[in-house]
């Protein structure tokens, strides 16, 4: 199991699971003991959107493939409208390409298997949670306008022939 860090922070990290299955967030809880990242459960859209509107952000939303009130995809279409909105994964026992596909095509993070695979699910938020903070300007990131990388060979590329 991997060691948590909460350099810079003395507080827990709010995330929300939006599940209708008790044991997605048990899982969840017990995987993250002891690390910055807490989580809330909801079981319904309707109650994310209220959690989300009540906290106002939150850099973690893993959200039940099935819904009794609305898919997943409409509950990610909300988060988009946030002022940080947060890095939605999409949970299934289905889990498959399509899925993650579909997830990505739409704008999410990442797809997690359940039940929960302790260290796959560690791999996901820690790469979500950064991202996360990353767009939200937390630590160095790289220009927004137009093709870095292209800017910066572009100019490399300027240097060399000049010389």
């Amino acid at each position: 199991m991997p060691r948590f860090s909460t350099v810079g922070s003395d507080s827990k990290v709010s995330n929300l699971v939006v599940s209708q299955l008790p044991e997605d967030l048990s899982a969840l809880r017990m995987i993250f003991g002891g690390s910055p990242w807490d989580w809330e459960g909801v079981a319904t859209r309707e109650e994310a959107c209220s959690w989300l509107a009540q906290r106002g952000r939150g850099p973690i939303v893993i959200c039940d493939r099935d819904l009794p009130d609305g898919g997943w995809r409409q509950l990610l279409q909300e988060t988009e409208s946030l002022a940080r909105p947060p890095k939605f994964i999409v949970s299934s026992r289905f889990a498959d390409e399509e899925l993650w596909m579909e997830v990505l095509g739409a704008g999410g993070h990442d797809v997690l298997r359940t039940p929960f695979d302790a260290s796959e699910a560690y791999r996901v938020v820690r790469f979500a949670s950064e991202a996360w903070h990353l767009r939200s300007g937390r630590v160095a990131r790289r220009p927004r306008s137009g093709n870095w990388l292209t800017k910066a060979l572009g100019s490399a590329s300027a240097i060399l022939s000049a010389c």
